[in-house]
C-alpha cells in the first residue's frame, strides 16, 4: 500500500509539472504580460512587443492596484491616484511607440502643434525679422525639399532649351515663327485659378478636421464631467472610473485610427485587462466605436436597472452621438479625398506650363540672357510647383494636426473632472 501511494504521488506530481509547462508554452502567454520572476516568459513576451508597450504592461501590472488580484483572489477598488498614475505612466512613454510620439515638430512656427503665448508673439514679429527668420529655415523647410526636385528639372530643361536655340539655327527659327509667347500668356490665368481653388479646398478640408476633433475634444471633456456628478459620486465610483479611463484613451485612439498608429500601449496604460482584450477583439469595429459602444451599454444599463435618471441617460445618449458625428466626419475627410481628376488636370496644365516657359522666354525681345531665362523659370516654377505641393500636402488634414498635444490634454482634462470633484468644498 506504501509503494502504491508513492507511484500515484510521483505520477501526480509529474502531471502537475506538465500542465503547468504546456500552460507556459501556451498562445496566452504572449497576451498575459509576465510576472516580474519568470525569465522565460519575460523573453518571450520581449520578442513580440516593442519596448514602449512591454514597460507599460509590466509597470501597469505590477504597480497599478486597481487592476492587480491580490491574496484571496480579491480585487482591489480603483480610485483617482492609481487614474492620475497611468496617465503619467503614459506620459513617460512619449517617443516610444509611434502613437505617443510628438511628431511633425520644428523649430520655426508650424500648425502642427498647439499654439501658445510665445508662438504667437514670435509669429508676430516686425516684419523684417519675420522675413529673416522665414528665410534662414528655408532650406530645412519640408515644403522646398519636395519641390526642389521639380524645380530643378525645370531649370534644367530651361537651361538645355536656351543652348539649343543659342546654338541651333534651325530650332532658333522655329522658336521664333511659333507664338509661344502669346501662348504662355494664356496659360497663366488657367493655372492660376485651378491652383486657387484647389488651394482652398485643401484649406477647408483642414479647417474643418480641426473643428471636427476640437468638438470631439469638447463633448468628451463634458461627457466626463457628467460622468463625474451623475454617475461616479452617487452610483458606482468604479463604473465612473471605467467610463473616465475610456474617455481618457479616446483622444489617442481617434488618433491612431486617423493615422493607422497601433492604440495598444494606451489601451494596456489606461484600462483594465479584460476591456483591453474586449476593445481588441471587436474586428469589425474601429477602437473609438467600440468605446462609444461600451460607454453607451454601461449607461444603458444603469438606466435600466433605476439607478440613472431618464434625463440624465438622454443628455449623455447626445454626447454620444455628438462623438459618433464627429468621429463620421474625420472619417468622411479621410475617406474621400479631392477628385483625382482635378489634381491630374492641375498637373498636366502645370507641366505644359513649366515646358513652354522657357520657349516663350526665348522668343520674347530682349530675353538674350542665359541667366536671365534661367533665374525668371526658377522663381515662376517655384511659386506655382509650391503651391501645388502645398495644396497636397495640406489636402489630408490628419498629418497636420496638433493630435498628440490636443490628445494630451484630453486624457488630463478628464482626470482633473474627477479630481476636481474630489477638491471641491462643500455646498452650504
Amino acid at each position: 500500500v506504501g509503494l502504491l501511494c508513492c507511484l500515484w504521488f510521483f505520477s501526480s506530481c509529474k502531471a502537475l509539472g506538465d500542465i503547468v509547462e504546456s500552460s507556459s508554452l501556451a498562445p496566452s502567454a504572449v497576451l498575459v504580460p509576465p510576472l516580474d520572476g519568470d525569465a522565460s516568459r519575460t523573453q518571450r513576451f520581449s520578442q513580440r512587443e516593442p519596448e514602449g508597450l512591454r514597460t507599460a504592461r509590466r509597470w501597469h501590472f505590477s504597480q497599478t492596484t486597481g487592476w492587480r488580484r491580490e491574496k484571496g483572489r480579491q480585487r482591489r477598488r480603483d480610485d483617482i491616484g492609481c487614474f492620475l498614475s497611468d496617465i503619467e505612466m503614459l506620459r513617460s512613454c512619449v517617443n516610444t511607440t509611434e502613437i505617443v510620439s510628438q511628431t511633425h515638430w520644428k523649430r520655426d512656427s508650424s500648425y502642427t502643434k498647439s499654439w501658445t503665448d510665445d508662438d504667437w508673439k514670435l509669429h508676430q514679429v516686425k516684419s523684417f525679422r519675420r522675413y529673416a527668420r522665414h528665410m534662414k529655415s528655408w532650406m530645412s523647410s519640408t515644403t522646398f525639399v519636395s519641390m526642389l526636385p521639380t524645380v530643378a528639372a525645370s531649370v534644367a530643361w530651361a537651361l538645355a532649351c536656351s543652348v539649343a536655340v543659342s546654338k541651333c539655327p534651325s530650332i532658333q527659327e522655329f522658336v521664333n515663327k511659333a507664338p509661344f509667347l502669346t501662348s504662355i500668356s494664356s496659360f497663366t490665368s488657367p493655372i492660376s485659378i485651378l491652383l486657387a481653388l484647389k488651394t482652398n479646398r485643401a484649406l477647408n478640408r483642414l479647417f474643418e478636421a480641426r473643428s471636427m476633433f476640437g468638438l470631439l475634444l469638447r463633448v468628451a471633456t463634458s461627457l466626463a464631467g457628467l460622468v463625474v456628478n451623475y454617475i461616479y459620486v452617487p452610483i458606482d465610483k468604479n463604473l465612473g472610473l471605467l467610463i473616465g479611463r475610456y474617455l481618457a484613451a479616446f483622444g489617442w485612439c481617434v488618433k491612431g485610427q486617423l493615422r493607422g498608429e497601433d492604440d495598444t500601449l494606451v489601451l494596456q496604460t489606461l484600462l483594465p485587462p479584460e476591456e483591453v482584450e474586449w476593445v481588441k477583439a471587436q474586428s469589425i469595429l474601429d477602437s473609438p466605436s467600440a468605446i462609444i459602444f461600451r460607454i453607451r451599454s454601461i449607461i444603458a444599463n444603469l438606466t435600466i436597472r433605476g439607478k440613472l435618471q431618464g434625463s440624465v441617460s438622454k443628455l449623455m445618449e447626445e454626447k454620444l452621438g455628438d462623438l459618433e458625428r464627429a468621429i463620421g466626419a474625420c472619417k468622411r475627410i479621410k475617406a474621400s479625398p479631392i477628385p483625382p481628376t482635378f489634381t491630374r488636370m492641375t498637373s498636366r496644365v502645370l507641366c505644359l506650363f513649366l515646358v513652354f516657359l522657357p520657349l516663350a522666354l526665348v522668343n520674347s525681345q530682349g530675353m538674350q540672357s542665359t541667366v536671365g531665362i534661367l533665374v525668371i523659370v526658377t522663381f515662376l516654377s517655384y511659386i506655382f510647383v509650391g503651391l501645388d505641393e502645398i495644396s497636397v500636402e495640406v489636402e489630408n488634414p490628419f498629418p497636420l494636426l496638433p493630435m498628440f498635444s490636443l490628445s494630451s490634454d484630453l486624457d488630463m482634462k478628464v482626470v482633473m473632472q474627477f479630481a476636481m470633484k474630489n477638491d471641491m468644498p462643500r455646498a452650504m
